[in-house]
């Protein structure tokens, strides 16, 4: 399990990387561009809800 979540943890780690790259391109429009914030901002939640089960697990 906590292998799982460590390689869930990190995926959603790069992909945060990535979307937070195309911050500094022209992302077209103002829809594309929340649209890539959302995604940031989900991938926190996620990354949050990892490490905490990754927390439980370990107890």
């Amino acid at each position: 399990m906590e292998k799982f979540l460590n390689s869930k943890l990190i995926e959603a780690k790069k992909e945060v990387e990535r979307l937070e790259d195309h911050r500094s391109e022209s992302l077209g429009n103002s829809i594309n561009y929340i649209e890539n914030e959302i995604q940031i901002q989900r991938l926190y939640a996620q990354i949050e809800a990892y490490e905490i089960a990754l927390k439980e697990a370990s107890k």
